[in-house]
């Protein structure tokens, strides 16, 4: 019997997994507020900027159409709900005073936990 897919040996597969691993990674959830936008803040460079979306349909079994939207995040930048520029800056000054947030941010191998 001929086989489409390749085999793969135990070493090859814990690449593909690692590898896996690396491009999607969970990094929390939060509900979205209608009114506001969901900001960015990167601290590399100090940039803020509306942060970039992606939307995605699903079926569910009923009929009903899902709507999701995820955000490609980035390492080391925050994401805050904000109606314009000016408030997300405060928001953001005020959650780098917090020694929690600074915590979690700099402890990016156990992913932000």
């Amino acid at each position: 019997m001929n086989h489409i897919v390749p085999e793969l040996s135990r070493t090859e597969a814990q690449e593909l997994i690692d590898q896996q691993r690396k491009e999607y990674r969970y990094i929390g959830s939060e509900r979205r507020i209608p009114g506001l936008i969901l900001w960015e803040y990167d601290l590399t460079t100090g940039e803020l900027r509306r942060a970039p979306m992606k939307k995605e349909l699903e079926l569910t079994i009923d009929g009903r159409m899902n709507k999701n939207n995820k955000v490609e995040a980035g390492t080391l930048c925050l994401y805050i709900q904000a109606i314009n520029q000016e408030v997300a800056m405060r928001k953001v000054r005020k959650m780098l005073h917090r020694s929690t947030i600074r915590k979690q941010l700099f402890n990016q191998q156990k992913n932000g936990k």
